[in-house]
């Protein structure tokens, strides 16, 4: 089987939360322990959580049995950063799943689409296309990781991937929403209200 290594981005400032999103409590446990689960329980192999501000705390705070941790030190750079550091720590994965921290209802069954995805076709790259939009887990391949790492430049992914116009990106149907993207006060509270 091939490798397809998960890259949990959980390195941010969270600036506009205003403290360490990562380690804000859902359901009696860390946003981002909730994403380790998920992916630990998936096929991916290896699982890399790549951590930068806060990075002590939200190692601390992690509950690992299969994934490891790496350290973005030049998190400032945003999430790219985080990406080719995660990346780096897996160089044997032919491709990787990105997956993000603050997106704890993140399912198993939408990891396991896109793993089964790479492993049937190897396309160049994927979004998951849930009922209300497209979010993330994005699969990439390393030809798309290498063109994303050459393009630079803010919300690149979310550009090359999800407002593709080029065919290069399949949109893997998933039939229920979108995890919430807790960014703000206000999205954490639309998730503990849930």
């Amino acid at each position: 089987m091939s490798s397809v290594a998960g890259i949990i981005l959980a390195g941010g400032a969270a600036e506009r939360m205003g403290e360490a999103k990562q380690l804000l409590l859902h359901r009696g446990h860390p946003l981002l322990q909730h994403v380790v689960d998920v992916a630990e329980a998936s096929q991916l192999e290896p699982i890399v959580v790549v951590t930068g501000a806060y990075g002590d705390d939200v190692e601390e705070s992690l509950r690992l049995e299969r994934a490891t941790t790496t350290r973005n030190l030049d998190f400032r750079r945003g999430n790219m950063s985080s990406l080719e550091t995660g990346a780096e720590a897996a160089p044997d994965a032919e491709a990787l799943i990105l997956l993000m921290g603050d997106h704890p209802q993140i399912r198993v069954e939408v990891v396991d689409q896109m793993v089964a995805l790479w492993i049937d076709s190897r396309p160049w790259a994927a979004v998951a296309a849930y009922a209300d939009r497209v979010a993330h887990p994005f699969l990439l391949s390393r030809s798309a990781l290498d063109e994303a790492t050459a393009r630079g430049g803010r919300k690149l992914l979310w550009k090359l991937l999800a407002e593709d116009d080029t065919g290069r990106v399949v949109h893997v149907a998933v039939d229920h929403p979108a995890p919430i993207d807790v960014n703000t006060p206000a999205d954490y509270e639309r998730l503990t209200g849930e």
